[in-house]
């Protein structure tokens, strides 16, 4: 889900531009990472039909799956769960054309590059002694890696922006996003619009 505060300010006299603010929260519908969320906040420029936007933005993913282990001798299997974490600061530059613009409906296509610096927990090796007779781990240790890497790529999606009322809108938002070595993301939501 996506909301979005967005204040558009008209400049004066003969010059068309058009700038807008918003602050979006986005679910990430991808199994790149299971769980994924991204806050971001965006600054646009537009003039007509056309524009250009700035974003920068906090991704973060937790999820928990089980490695599974099974001891044939005995015919049982051992589930140890293993958290994994993702954490990136994400930043896009992207340049649009708005083909609907009426007063009570506005629609963008967007494309652009998107840029990644992503932090991620991956499993090492995991050391475990299991007691079938009392049912449960008497020990349990596992080692993580911290990978810090740096990733390119592009994006595209819509906007989409219903005015009940002059000022005051909804909007329908979808991305996304494919980064070098670091998988492809899904980011869908709604929200709200303000404009002056």
């Amino acid at each position: 889900m996506i909301f979005s505060l967005s204040t558009i300010i008209n400049t004066r006299g003969n010059d068309s531009l058009k700038y807008s603010f918003s602050f979006n929260f986005y679910s990430d519908l991808s199994d790149t990472y299971l769980g994924g969320s991204l806050i971001m906040g965006e600054f646009a420029v537009n003039r007509t039909w056309y524009g250009a936007s700035l974003a920068y933005g906090h991704f973060i993913s937790q999820s928990t799956f089980k490695f599974r282990i099974i001891v044939e001798e005995i015919s049982k299997t051992v589930d140890i769960p293993i958290e994994e974490m993702a954490i990136m600061q994400m930043g896009t530059l992207s340049i649009f054309i708005r083909p609907i613009q009426k007063r009570w409906i506005n629609t963008d296509i967007l494309f652009g590059v998107a840029i990644a610096n992503a932090k991620s927990s991956i499993l090492e090796s995991v050391y475990y002694n299991y007691s079938f007779a009392e049912n449960r781990f008497t020990y349990l240790y596992r080692d993580y890696q911290l990978v810090k890497r740096t990733h390119f790529g592009y994006q595209a999606g819509f906007n989409i922006s219903f005015f009940p009322v002059q000022k005051f809108g909804i909007q329908l938002n979808s991305r996304i996003q494919h980064l070098n070595n670091g998988g492809s993301f899904f980011f869908v939501g709604s929200g709200i619009i303000f404009r002056l």
